[in-house]
């Protein structure tokens, strides 16, 4: 609309300006009228040019600094994983999420599947079995080893720090804080533990078109957009590790 607006703001000056120059102009002043009616038409050039560049330059930034922010939270979430998977919860904070990084071990778990003999099936049964268990009932089962130890901070982040700074998104020409929070919520009589992570768009594109950021901000239910105030990953109220981002930012579950 505000192109459309622009656009037959420079048709209707052209129009006018040449009327009035021919009308009302003398040999002496037509140059002067000329030289205004040409300044008007290049200001009006220059809003239009803003006016179809600046969403495109728009969408451009948005994008790459969506980007970065799916990547923290991306990160956040396979040091959260990890965490519960350690220590059965998720970290309320960073200071404990990246302690947690830095002091904490994965175990090597090799897992082996095999049969035993079934004592007290062939008990039940009175079946007499000798120690290969010939003529009786087997079991299977699965049979646990540790094997060692591998250090979480070089199992996720191998040889990067990025881990240290997962509070935060920046890049050369923005910076955002990221909001963490974990708690236990009660689903069906179990107690659960959820966490959240989220960055406020409106920091994430400081420093853009405040009616573009308007716009962003008020996208509710587009497939391809990050709907809602935030860039979101878990939930507080629900058993949920997922983001609120679309495919084309990264994996969102």
């Amino acid at each position: 609309m505000e192109l459309l607006l622009y656009l037959v703001g420079v048709a209707a000056l052209i129009f006018g300006g040449v009327k009035l120059v021919d009308k009302f102009a003398t040999p002496s002043t037509k140059l002067i009228f000329t030289g205004v009616f040409w300044v008007l038409t290049f200001f009006l050039v220059y809003l239009i040019f803003n006016a179809v560049n600046d969403p495109i330059k728009f969408e451009k930034i948005k994008q790459k600094r969506y980007q970065a922010a799916v990547n923290k939270l991306q990160d956040i979430r396979k040091a959260q994983l990890a965490h519960k998977t350690i220590k059965g919860s998720y970290a309320a904070n960073f200071n404990d999420l990246v302690s947690f990084i830095e002091n904490e071990q994965f175990a090597i778990i090799e897992r082996k599947d095999t049969s035993v003999i079934d004592v007290e099936k062939n008990a039940t049964f009175r079946i007499t079995v000798d120690e290969t268990g010939t003529g009786g009932y087997f079991k299977d089962i699965v049979m646990l080893d540790t094997l060692g130890f591998v250090p979480v901070k070089d199992s996720l982040f191998k040889n990067s720090t990025r881990y240290k700074n997962l509070n935060e998104v920046k890049t050369d020409d923005f910076k955002a804080d990221v909001v963490l929070d974990a708690k236990i919520i009660e689903k069906n009589d179990l107690k659960i533990p959820v966490f959240e992570a989220k960055i406020a768009k409106k920091k994430i594109l400081r420093g853009l078109s405040p009616d573009l950021i308007q716009k962003e901000l008020n996208i509710k239910k587009k497939v391809d957009e990050i709907n809602g105030d935030h860039v979101i990953l878990g939930s507080l109220e629900e058993i949920n590790t997922n983001g609120n981002w679309p495919k084309k930012y990264g994996d969102n579950e």
